[in-house]
């Protein structure tokens, strides 16, 4: 009877002690994988806006990896099998081509998606259904209407896009638009990054502006339409933040970290085990008409007529250095 109770002291000791090593012992990294399809400003804003938000929204240990496809499909599949096979607790695809990939790839992990143009019904078609969504796409009816009333005498733009499959549907859409208010869209279709020199100098003369979408790989070469722009003096017009940073006129977008800092806010319920599918699409909505005035000047444009409009649609207004800080 004195063995048994001196070997049952004994076991409820080392339970004690296992369960005091449980309690204080350091909580496991969640490791987190970003994938961005190519660099430029517009994705490093929103992975800022995304990590520095998490990091205040969740008392965890995060551990992140953010990799760069570098425009290169096949180097994206290889990063996201990575992430597949190492467990990554959470896949954060920027854009819609890596979203579809992730999706493709991985059925049993969550997946965050920035920046895609993703539905409820495309979610749900997943079994099970693994994935969160912030969505910001930019009506092309919404700028040409706005570029229409900034700028009523331009009847000629050209539209310089990506072969990416998703940015088709724009173009044809943004081609309907400008015919129904009496702008006729040139679309110029650009393979490889490489390329974009050629296309910018293949522009037709009588182009009165440059339209970029939200189109990755033009985007990240967007200096090369900048020198076009400036020297026949025509206004560079994008949809996004970043480009205006890097030397576009100017932008009707939303804030591209304010992507990122939505998405912080689900990643933060989806790493404490909210069910992904509960949480709902969020989608940016507050449009920003984002202005470089020293881009504008070098185009020989002014920015009072891009205020006035703003006004009338309610917009918001924001300047923008070319060292991509707002003032």
């Amino acid at each position: 009877m004195k063995q048994f109770n001196i070997f049952t002291y004994h076991l409820l000791i080392i339970i004690c002690c296992a369960c005091l090593y449980a309690c204080h012992a350091p909580t496991q990294e969640k490791r987190i994988g970003i994938i961005v399809p190519i660099e430029h400003q517009s994705l490093d804003d929103i992975v800022a806006g995304f990590k520095d938000t998490l990091l205040q929204k969740t008392s965890l240990p995060l551990q992140f990896k953010v990799a760069n496809a570098q425009g290169d499909i096949n180097l994206q599949r290889a990063i996201i099998q990575q992430m597949k096979d190492q467990h990554y607790d959470l896949v954060v695809p920027v854009g819609l081509a890596a979203t579809e990939a992730s999706i493709a790839m991985i059925h049993d992990q969550p997946i965050l998606s920035l920046a895609a143009s993703l539905n409820e019904s495309d979610r749900h078609k997943q079994t099970p259904c693994h994935t969160a969504i912030v969505h910001d796409e930019i009506s092309p009816k919404k700028l040409l209407a706005f570029v229409h009333d900034a700028y009523p005498h331009i009847s000629h733009i050209t539209l310089i896009h990506s072969s990416a499959e998703k940015i088709y549907p724009d173009v044809k859409i943004a081609v309907q638009a400008g015919s129904s208010l009496g702008i006729t869209i040139k679309p110029m279709m650009v393979n490889a990054l490489q390329e974009l020199y050629n296309i910018a100098n293949a522009v037709p003369l009588n182009t009165q502006a440059i339209l970029v979408l939200k189109d990755n790989l033009i985007v990240s070469g967007i200096g090369t339409l900048e020198i076009l722009a400036a020297t026949r003096h025509i206004p560079l017009i994008t949809a996004d933040q970043g480009s205006v940073n890097n030397g576009a006129a100017f932008a009707l977008g939303v804030s591209e970290r304010g992507i990122g800092v939505e998405g912080a806010k689900l990643a933060a319920l989806i790493l404490t085990g909210k069910p992904i599918c509960e949480l709902p699409i969020v989608e940016v909505k507050q449009l920003t008409v984002f202005i470089n005035q020293k881009a504008l000047a070098k185009e020989h444009q002014i920015a009072e007529p891009l205020e006035n409009i703003a006004k009338k649609y309610s917009y918001r207004v924001q300047f923008v250095t070319s060292t991509g800080k707002s003032f």
